[in-house]
Parts: C-alpha cells; structure tokens; sequence
C-alpha cells in the first residue's frame, strides 16, 4: 500500500527534517531510497575534511520506520 515516507537527515546530531515527503509504494522503496540518500551524501563528506555520522530516518505520518546510518571508523596502523 502506497504511503507518504520522510526522509530525515541527521549529520552528527543535527536534524535537517524533510517536511515534504515522498509517495512509494511501498517499504521496500523506500528503503532503496533512503540507500541511496545515505550513499550521495557519504560520497558528499569524503570530500570535506570532517567525516560525520549521517543517518537518514525514515518515517510516515504514523511514525518512525527505520533508520539507516553511516558511521566513519579510522583506525591507524603502526
């Protein structure tokens, strides 16, 4: 069943609300989606200095659904 999904960002605890939303047909769309939000905006910040933690939250009108996170781990070998 067809359903207005959310796409929220959070970089490093800051919430960019998407207040809009998206029509999908369904969860798995929206889980494509949301993958391929979280790959742009990785691709985006492997270009800047810093490497955040991103999530993108999805959510609909009735509430949250799932979140999907990219966490930078750098590990130094000696």
């Amino acid at each position: 069943m067809a359903a207005r999904y959310f796409f929220d960002i959070i970089t490093d605890g800051k919430l960019l609300p998407d207040k809009e939303g998206i029509v999908l047909p369904n969860i798995d769309a929206a889980r494509r989606k949301a993958s391929r939000a979280l790959a742009d905006l990785a691709r985006t910040s492997v270009l800047s200095e810093r490497l955040p933690k991103i999530t993108v939250s999805v959510r609909t009108s009735e509430g949250p659904v799932f979140e999907t996170t990219l966490e930078w781990s750098l590990y130094t070998t000696h």
